[in-house]
C-alpha cells in the first residue's frame, strides 16, 4: 500500500490551488528533481526557507550551482532517456550470430556514454544545441571507434577510457544523428526501416510526429511482388493517396539514414538476401516536402541546419520543459515557448543557456 500510495509516487505541493505561481518550498522540489532527481540539499532548503527562492536572479545562481555538481548527471542521463529513448537500448537486440561484437563488448553501455558525454560537455561549456544536428568531434572509447572504423581504433586501449576524437575529416558521424546509441534504438534489431527511422526524426529531432496510419491502411509488404529494395517497397506502397501524405514528410527522413545498419555500423550495400544474386546498393538521397534535396546523410545534416534549425531549437526546448515540469505542452504554452527561444537564440543557442532559460520561465514555475 506504500508503494502504491500517491504520496509515494508523485511530489505532493502545498501551493494553494488559487495560485498559479510555485510558492518556494515547491519550487525547490521541482528544481533539484529536474536536475538531480532526489530532494532538495540544505542550501536550496534555505533559499526556499527565506523566500528569496522565487526571485530570478537567486533562482539562476541556483540552477548554476545544481548544474556544476556532479548530482547533474542525473539530469542528463534522465532527459536524454527520455528525449532520444536510450533507455530502449537492449529492448530489440540483434541476432548474437550477426553482431557478436555487440554482446561480446557490451556496446549499449557504449553506446550511451558517448551520448551522455557529448551532451555533458555542451552543457559545461555552453555549446550551440546546433552541435546536437552536426558536430565535427564526439567522445569514443575503443569498442566504438572500432565500430565506426575511425583510426583511433589502432591507438586507442580498453584503459584509455573515453576521449574526445576529431570528426572533421569524417561526414559519416557527428551530431546525435551519427551516434550509434540513437541508430541502434531508432531500428528494431534485426534490420532497418526507412518509416521507423523517419518517424522518430519527426518526433525527437524536428518535434512533428505524424498522425497514426489509418487502420485500412495496407502493411508494407503488400502489393510489393517485383521490388527489390526497401524504397521500391515504400514506393509502391505510397501510390496509395492514403498513405502518400505521411510517407512524403517521413520516408525522406529514413532514407538519410539507411547508411547505418541496425546497430549503427556504416555501410554502403544491404546484406545479400539468401539465395538470391548481388546485394542492393543503399541509396540515402531524398528530397523533403518543402523542396530541398539532400545526396547523403552528411548532406542531411546540413540541409537540417540551414532550413530547420528554428524549428530544432524549439523542439528541444519542449522537450526540456515537458521532462522538466512533467506535463505535455500545449497550444496555450507556445506564447512563453517563443519568448524562451527568443532569448535563447539571442544569447547564442547555447545549451546551458537554453536549459537556464527553461528552469527560470513561468512554465516551469506555474503549477
Amino acid at each position: 500500500m506504500i508503494l502504491c500510495s500517491p504520496s509515494f509516487l508523485y511530489l505532493s505541493e502545498i501551493t494553494p490551488d488559487d495560485e498559479t505561481l510555485l510558492r518556494p518550498f515547491d519550487l525547490a522540489s521541482r528544481l533539484s528533481y529536474a536536475l538531480w532527481a532526489a530532494p532538495p540539499d540544505e542550501e536550496l532548503f534555505e533559499e526556499a526557507k527565506s523566500g528569496r527562492l522565487t526571485e530570478s536572479d537567486v533562482l539562476t545562481e541556483q540552477i548554476e550551482r545544481m548544474l556544476q555538481s556532479d548530482r547533474s548527471n542525473e539530469f542528463v542521463n534522465g532527459f536524454l532517456d527520455s528525449w532520444l529513448n536510450l533507455r530502449d537500448i537492449g529492448n530489440l537486440p540483434p541476432p548474437r550470430k550477426t553482431v557478436p561484437d555487440y554482446y561480446a563488448e557490451n556496446l549499449p553501455e557504449s553506446m550511451k556514454q558517448e551520448t551522455r558525454l557529448f551532451f555533458r560537455h555542451l552543457l559545461d561549456e555552453n555549446g550551440p544545441v546546433t552541435d546536437l544536428l552536426d558536430a565535427d568531434y564526439s567522445f569514443v572509447d575503443k569498442k566504438l571507434a572500432k565500430l565506426y572504423g575511425l583510426p583511433e581504433k589502432d591507438t586507442m586501449r580498453l584503459a584509455d577510457g573515453f576521449q574526445r576524437v576529431s570528426l572533421d575529416e569524417n561526414r559519416q558521424r557527428g551530431g546525435v544523428l551519427g551516434m550509434a546509441g540513437v541508430l541502434t534504438v531508432s531500428a528494431n534489431g534485426v534490420d532497418t526501416s526507412p518509416v521507423t527511422r523517419g518517424v522518430w526524426v519527426l518526433e525527437n529531432i524536428l518535434g512533428t510526429p505524424p498522425p497514426p496510419p489509418p487502420d485500412e491502411v495496407p502493411s508494407i509488404d503488400a502489393n510489393v511482388s517485383g521490388s527489390t529494395t526497401i524504397r521500391e517497397r515504400l514506393s509502391k506502397h505510397s501510390q496509395d493517396k492514403t498513405c502518400a501524405v505521411c510517407h512524403r514528410s517521413i520516408d525522406p527522413l529514413g532514407y538519410a539514414l539507411e547508411t547505418f545498419d541496425p546497430i549503427g555500423r556504416w555501410r554502403d550495400k544491404y546484406p545479400k538476401a539468401k539465395g538470391k544474386g548481388k546485394a542492393a546498393k543503399v541509396d540515402a538521397t531524398g528530397k523533403f516536402p518543402s523542396g530541398e534535396e539532400f545526396t547523403n546523410f552528411g548532406d542531411f545534416k546540413q540541409k537540417l541546419l540551414e532550413s530547420r534549425r528554428e524549428q530544432f531549437t524549439r523542439s528541444l526546448i519542449e522537450k526540456l520543459l515537458a521532462y522538466s515540469t512533467g506535463r505535455h505542452m500545449e497550444r496555450a504554452d507556445q506564447y512563453e515557448i517563443d519568448d524562451i527561444l527568443e532569448r535563447v537564440q539571442a544569447d547564442g543557442g547555447g545549451l546551458q543557456t537554453m536549459v537556464t532559460e527553461v528552469l527560470t520561465s513561468n512554465l516551469f514555475r506555474s503549477r
